[in-house]
């Protein structure tokens, strides 16, 4: 989901100029369209060029970015899609940096009616440099019917079309869509498809085999995506994960001033690009907006402080008491989904309850330190929202979600699945 009321208005005034009908809601949406409109070839590019890319593109570029955005939903039809593929041609690509995006689009044609209007499937677009913000000239390489932009097993497709076709020592793979933290991302309102997160997981995982490495950074450019759980599922595939506690703007990360500086310095590693997406992102909206780089190689250094704060807890009556009072949950700082709470607020609300409890107190100590000096690679950090501290948590109000959460990697290798069981039966308790 993305922080847009009034564009959530407009979208309602689209499609009910569109349709010229009472209900204006997607799921009437389906039934009243006429055949869609196709807005690009839907022919698929010969197996040929598809195995074998053109000699020009054969040169190892330094980095390769692409950024799948699937705006088969609200964020199409209002332009947001286009706005960010716009932005990226501010810069274009580079003889040392290749930006490729796969790009599914609903959207609204220019007539009188303003009707909605469908890109069937989706398409590649090699994306080159122009000065003009109106409109994408950026040429499509590959067309596709069966372009479900919901679909990990599409993600996965383009990226390897993508590496293929422009080799590079180092990647940089962005989600662009709607997202719900440990419910998943990239919601194809067409297809009715999204990624679970451990589908997500999978898709990533075989992209690292075929790079033979891990990909240098993961971003989702789509909101709720950075908790404890979802970043976990990507550690063994992605060196960097960057991602938002909060919900992202419609007007998603600001990609000319992260592809800028990244075409100038194109020797920046992992982190460094990390960073930069951190930076450019906080400096673009200044307030009210939170967005954080994780290293994953200390995730497995992460699991291990909370198991070790799990088990102090479990370990002291009072202290297990304090963790799972409702005012102590109620009062940790939650974002836009209730039930995702930054963990460091978390630790600190339980450990100012315990004057008495020297082992949680220095579990606490020792995991807040950690992620503040270990597992952040950057962390935007705004005063307009000093309790979020870059890393959020899965801490349910009424009701746990055993079926979501207990599939996840996290769950395996974390105590937190049980803790949170546990929290729930002492709620629960006259």
């Amino acid at each position: 989901m993305r922080r847009t009321i009034l564009a959530t208005l407009a979208a309602i005034a689209v499609l009910t100029m569109g349709l010229k009908a009472q209900d204006a809601s997607f799921e009437g949406l389906y039934s009243n369209l006429p055949q869609p409109s196709v807005l690009v070839p839907a022919v698929p590019a010969p197996a040929a060029a598809e195995a074998q890319p053109q000699a020009a593109n054969q040169a190892e570029r330094e980095w390769l970015v692409m950024v799948f955005i699937n705006g088969v939903n609200d964020l199409g039809i209002l332009g947001f899609a286009d706005k960010s593929i716009n932005d990226m041609e501010k810069v274009g690509s580079t003889d040392r940096m290749a930006v490729v995006v796969e790009y599914g689009i609903m959207g609204v044609d220019g007539s009188a009616g303003r009707n909605l209007e469908f890109q069937r499937g989706s398409k590649t677009i090699f994306v080159t440099r122009d000065a003009d913000a109106g409109r994408i000239t950026s040429a499509p390489f590959y067309a596709s019917n069966d372009g479900d932009m919901g679909s990990a097993a599409n993600l996965l497709r383009f990226v390897k079309r993508a590496v293929r076709r422009y080799p590079a020592r180092k990647t940089a793979v962005i989600i662009w869509n709607h997202g719900a933290g440990r419910l998943g991302i990239s919601y194809d309102d067409v297809s009715k498809n999204h990624m679970e997160v451990d589908q997500l997981g999978r898709a990533l995982a075989q992209v690292k085999q075929l790079l033979g490495k891990k990909i240098n950074v993961f971003a989702t450019d789509a909101c709720l995506m950075q908790m404890a759980g979802v970043a976990y599922e990507f550690k063994d595939s992605a060196e960097v994960v960057v991602g938002s506690e909060e919900v992202i703007p419609g007007d998603s990360y600001p990609y000319d001033a992260i592809l800028g500086p990244l075409s100038a310095n194109p020797g920046m590693d992992s982190e460094a690009l990390g960073a930069l997406i951190v930076d450019a992102y906080g400096a673009y909206y200044r307030a009210d907006v939170t967005l954080s780089a994780i290293r994953s190689s200390a995730l497995p250094g992460f699991v291990d402080r909370l198991n070790n704060w799990v088990g102090a807890v479990r370990n002291d009556p009072a202290a297990f008491a304090a963790a799972a009072a409702k005012d102590t949950v109620n009062t940790t700082y939650n974002f836009t989904m209730r039930d995702s709470k930054d963990l460091y607020d978390y630790l600190g609300k339980v450990r100012g309850q315990l004057a008495a409890s020297p082992e949680v107190r220095a579990a606490s100590d020792d995991l807040r330190g950690y992620i503040t000096e270990t597992l952040l690679v950057k962390d935007t950090g705004l005063p307009s929202v000093p309790k979020a501290h870059g890393l959020a948590i899965y801490i349910p109000k009424l009701r746990y979600n055993s079926a979501n959460y207990e599939k996840l990697a996290f769950s395996r290798d974390s105590l937190w699945d049980d803790f949170l069981r546990e929290m729930m039966e002492e709620r629960l308790k006259p």
